[in-house]
């Protein structure tokens, strides 16, 4: 009598034992299981800090002007803001500071420093990153400076010599009110008195006596607070602008100056009818003095 072996039998039964154990394995480790309902696996991504580049570091000359030009870049999303500060060196004021490109004068220099700059931008989840540069700036020569003083004594007129510098003006606070603000209490609205002479600082010719008088006819069409109709007189604006400098004339005409004084629906208002173009069919027979 012969009897077949059992060691195939068995060894079949093992390979089908380990081959449904990994497959379990194989799905458990996916997320299957016995009570899976399918929903797909959830995974949170990080978000990448964005680039930033500040630009290479400079060597100025003192009081000059510097642009810087950084930029700004964010793989997995957009740059949302960019913002300059200054971290080191002596302080500078720097125009337009959230924008990519920024500008400042360089500051006076006695000996040669340095100053450093820093821009950081941040993406549209709020991750930020930054960059500096380094700005090493030096002293002008004898002969450069020369050439700037000669440069900004060409581009100074007579007025500057005599009258201070008015008031900045508080642009909000001018336009909200008819009278607007006057800061040095001279009866003359901030605005237009540093309009007023940095048009006329740049003539040749101009002195303290004819600065007053065009102070003294932008006031005469300046609205009051209690204004009423025709309560200006525009003959006597039109004789005292006659009289004025022709160079001074030509840069400021009559219908300009109108037009600075009266920038606004509340001034215009002030004066009613009385306040409109500057004056028509006006000739200097006007203006002469009756015998």
């Amino acid at each position: 009598m012969f009897y077949k072996s059992s060691k195939v039998g068995i060894s079949l039964q093992v390979l089908k034992s380990l081959a449904v154990t990994a497959m379990l394995g194989f799905l458990t480790a996916c997320g299957a299981s016995s009570d899976d309902n399918d929903e797909p696996l959830h995974t949170e991504s990080i978000n990448k800090l964005p680039s930033v580049n500040a630009g290479p570091d400079q060597t100025v000359k003192e009081l000059s002007i510097i642009t810087l030009s950084g930029s700004g870049s964010d793989r997995d999303g957009s740059i949302a803001s960019y913002q300059w500060t200054q971290t080191s060196g002596k302080a500078v004021v720097i125009e337009n500071p959230s924008s990519p490109e920024v500008s400042f004068r360089a500051p006076k220099a006695t000996n040669e420093h340095q100053i450093t700059l820093q821009l950081t931008v941040t993406d549209n989840e709020g991750a930020t990153n930054s960059d500096s540069l380094d700005i090493t700036v030096v002293p002008m020569t004898p002969q450069e400076l020369e050439i700037a003083l000669k440069k900004v004594i060409k581009n100074i007129g007579n007025l500057a010599k005599v009258v201070e510098l008015p008031p900045k003006p508080d642009r909000e606070l001018a336009i909200a009110t008819v009278e607007g603000i006057d800061t040095n209490n001279n009866g003359t609205r901030d605005d237009l008195e540093r309009i007023a002479y940095q048009a006329m600082n740049l003539l040749d010719g101009v002195t303290l006596d004819t600065y007053n008088q065009m102070i003294s006819i932008i006031n005469m069409i300046q609205p009051r607070a209690d204004a009423v109709e025709n309560n200006i007189s525009k003959v006597a604006i039109y004789c005292s602008y006659q009289a004025l400098p022709e160079n001074v004339k030509k840069e400021m005409p009559l219908r300009f100056v109108y037009m600075l004084v009266l920038n606004t629906p509340a001034r215009e208002n002030a004066h009613y009818d009385s306040v409109i173009s500057a004056p028509r069919n006006l000739g200097p027979e006007l203006c002469e003095p009756a015998e």
